[in-house]
């Protein structure tokens, strides 16, 4: 029981770290800084007045916002929760399985969502790299609360 709440503890803390480092880092790429000057301030009030407002939300809105919140599940949560899971179950305790497993996972998630036989260009490349940086992150975090302490001396390491 006590492992389940160092593990639950760990994911959220990762998975936290990941979003700063997304959120920041991302500034750092141009096509990401773009967006987020697109998506300012004044396109979120617009889009809180859409949901918010006295007609209801919008369907278009409310599919968008749907989208983004399914796209930022799959690539926050779902590597840094499928590579916990397989280090506990296996008792992996390398940081080099944490980190790179969730950076790869999280840069394969963007990856498949790219349209066959296209090549990336230099923006998409950076995309990746913040992707697999922002899953590295995650892993690395997750490592060092929780998964030091994977495998067979876990209960005298906790």
């Amino acid at each position: 029981m006590r492992r389940l709440i160092v593990v639950i503890i760990a994911l959220a803390v990762a998975i936290t770290a990941g979003l700063l480092f997304l959120s920041v880092a991302g500034l750092a790429v141009p096509a990401t800084r773009e967006l987020a000057a697109d998506a300012g301030i004044g396109a979120f009030l617009s889009m809180m007045a859409s949901i918010f407002g006295p007609d209801g939300p919008n369907p278009m809105v409310a599919v968008a916002v749907g989208g983004f919140v399914a796209l930022l599940a799959a690539l926050l949560l779902l590597p840094p929760v499928l590579v916990a899971l397989v280090g506990e179950v296996a008792g992996l305790r390398s940081y080099v399985w944490y980190a790179g497993g969730a950076g790869v996972l999280t840069m394969a998630i963007a990856w498949m969502g790219q349209p066959a036989g296209e090549r990336l260009d230099a923006a998409d490349g950076k995309i990746m790299l913040l992707l697999f940086l922002t899953g590295a992150v995650s892993g690395l975090v997750y490592w060092a609360i929780a998964g030091r302490s994977t495998g067979a001396g876990a209960s005298a390491a906790v």
